[in-house]
């Protein structure tokens, strides 16, 4: 059989609609272009070719299955169904393309799995299940069948490169994987936990197990507990308050009306700025201070004259007394609560203004 040349040409995206993708080796690019031939293999399992040309095929070649036809509609579609590393599929699939080929009309009918027919034997551009390196040696650390303890992968297993050492998971040790690292735990169920954050190495779970105290932790009673940073003053700014947090700490901005505080919010100052006055935790404008003092002023004396008219009253009519003290404290009420009204009004009139100027 002649060999046959499918010519066939692969769009490519713009950079802007180009997908981007990590880079990746020679034997993951032979891996994505197998499994997708094993995709479109798939797709293409219909039993015949539903055109002009399928009892020609049929008849010619004896199935569709195994058929020319078959691996033309396979090789015009291989890659495109991928959103990563399509690029790679393109062009390994185009320097293959003549062992595809053999592998279909010669190989495919005696069951030979094509990863391991190209990318293992032929293109030798990856190695089997525990195996490493140029030779593909197999992985040197088995133990009970397990490689590095189970708990790491051999180095370079499944492709050409690699020296065979294990490579351990996070809390592993050890040339076999099989020691816990510094800071974790052997557990029960032979797996390496993570000690407890206040501990700086430990024998098991819990503060009470901690070797010694990692920092912003005391060793206390025979286990770890916090330290409280914000007892020193030193560690934030003036204007800033200090949150204490476990086995740290954290400086936070004071609100814009103070000038230093003791914690969140307007109502926490500790000192004001020049043009403002400490009021129960708040610092208010100069200006609405003394306006409170005013009214203030004002309004006492107002009710100072009130009492002198109702004792005065009291002595002439009970009644008529009884009356005025009802009238005044309804006009006490509402002076107050407009007076209140009044005093945030004006001070949110005077915020907009510092604002703006």
């Amino acid at each position: 059989m002649s060999t046959i040349t499918f010519g066939i040409t692969h769009s490519t995206l713009d950079t802007k609609g180009k997908l981007h993708s990590k880079k990746i080796n020679e034997c993951q690019r032979c891996k994505v272009v197998t499994d997708s031939f094993r995709h479109w293999l798939e797709e293409t399992s219909r039993g015949k070719h539903e055109g002009g040309d399928a009892a020609w095929e049929e008849a010619k070649l004896k199935s569709y299955a195994r058929s020319e036809m078959r691996l033309v509609e396979i090789q015009e579609n291989l890659c495109s169904e991928l959103k990563n590393h399509q690029d790679d599929c393109y062009s390994l699939s185009e320097e293959a393309e003549s062992l595809l080929e053999n592998w279909w009309f010669h190989e495919y009918q005696n069951n030979l799995d094509l990863y391991t027919w190209l990318c293992i034997e032929n293109l030798q551009y990856c190695c089997p299940k525990n195996h490493y390196g140029e030779s593909c040696t197999l992985c040197p650390h088995i133990k009970n069948n397990k490689i590095c303890g189970g708990n790491g992968k051999c180095d370079g297993e499944g492709t050409r490169k690699g020296d065979g050492h294990c490579i351990c998971k996070r809390g592993f040790t050890g040339i076999d994987c099989e020691e816990c690292s510094y800071n974790f735990y052997n557990a029960s169920n032979e797996s390496c936990k993570p000690c407890h954050k206040a501990c700086d190495g430990c024998q098991g779970d819990g503060v009470e197990t901690c070797v010694k105290c990692a920092a912003g932790w005391t060793m206390n009673s025979g286990k770890c507990v916090d330290n409280n940073e914000c007892l020193d003053l030193s560690l934030c700014k003036s204007n800033e308050y200090c949150i204490n947090k476990e086995g740290t700490f954290a400086c936070k901005l004071c609100d814009k009306t103070c000038k230093s505080c003791e914690g969140p919010g307007p109502s926490s100052c500790s000192s004001c700025s020049p043009d403002h006055v400490l009021w129960i935790g708040k610092c208010l404008d100069v200006k609405i201070q003394r306006d409170l003092l005013i009214n203030c002023s004002m309004r006492i004396a107002s009710y100072l004259c009130l009492v002198i008219l109702v004792m005065f009253l009291y002595r002439k009519s009970k009644s008529l007394a009884s009356l005025t003290v009802l009238i005044i404290s309804l006009l006490i009420y509402y002076s107050e609560t407009t007076s209140e009204k009044n005093v945030r009004q004006f001070a949110h009139i005077l915020r907009i203004k510092s604002k703006v100027c």
